[in-house]
This record gives C-alpha cells, sequence and structure tokens, in this order.
C-alpha cells in the first residue's frame, strides 16, 4: 500500500492536535523580519505598521517613515502598542 503525501494533512493536521493559537501566534511569535529593521517599534508593532503602509498613499507612508526616524533619534522608548505612537501616526493611520 503506497500513501500519498498530503500536505494538509502534513502541515496543518498538528497545529489542531497541539491546540494552535494563530492569534497567539500572530502577537507573541517570531518573525524574522521584523526582527531585522531599524525600527523604533517591538516586532508586533513592526508588522501591524507593515500591514498598514501599502494601504497609503507615497506621501502619508514617506511621513510615517520620517517620523518614526524624528522619534528614534529623539531617544525615544520602544513602542509596545498602538497608544504609544506618535500623535500624527495615528492620525494618518486612522486609529
Amino acid at each position: 500500500m503506497i500513501r500519498a503525501v498530503y500536505a494538509g494533512g502534513m502541515f496543518g493536521k498538528k497545529k489542531t492536535q497541539d491546540k494552535y493559537d494563530e492569534d497567539k501566534d500572530l502577537r507573541e511569535g517570531r518573525f524574522v523580519a521584523a526582527e531585522q529593521t531599524n525600527l523604533p517599534l517591538n516586532d508586533f508593532m513592526t508588522r501591524l505598521i507593515s500591514q498598514e503602509l501599502p494601504l497609503l498613499d507615497s506621501h502619508e507612508r514617506t511621513d510615517i517613515y520620517r517620523l518614526l526616524r524624528e522619534y528614534a533619534e529623539s531617544g525615544g522608548a520602544v513602542i509596545t502598542s498602538q497608544e504609544e505612537l506618535p500623535t500624527r501616526i495615528r492620525e494618518i493611520l486612522d486609529l
């Protein structure tokens, strides 16, 4: 008897058996791309901002980059929540 390798069972089944929590993984998971940035944001906030940037026009994206750079240069603490974002960034993102 030959058993075919089925990707759905191979990759998806374990997640349901070990009580995989997608929301927890998004909030607490490890994302190498987020770790390789030079931003005053923690990994979770880096991922949130990166998901919003494609929805903005180039002028708004440029403003966000500039504001984050200025925030980092001023010695601001690492941003860990939306409430800690500079006011202008929250306005641009409509938070």
